[in-house]
């Protein structure tokens, strides 16, 4: 099984998730518009920066859920 990336506290934080969602909107109306104008270089650009942000944004929220889970969880009687 692999290890799980290390992953900084705040990288669950809401506003990470809110800018890593407004990157991801701008960059893909940036390729839309790229792609209408045939700039086809700065389209793959924009594409890129979208899977980025994406990325980012999939793996924020999913951190995110995973400190909550951890969070609810009860206490063992030993600790």
């Amino acid at each position: 099984m692999a290890a799980t990336p290390f992953r900084p506290p705040w990288f669950g934080n809401r506003g990470v998730q809110v800018l890593a969602g407004g990157a991801l909107v701008y960059s893909l109306v940036q390729l839309v518009a790229q792609l209408a104008g045939a700039d086809w270089g700065a389209a793959f650009l924009s594409f890129a920066w979208s899977v980025l942000f994406g990325y980012v944004l999939v793996e924020s929220l999913r951190f995110r859920r995973e400190q909550e889970a951890e969070r609810d969880e009860p206490a063992e009687p030993g600790d």
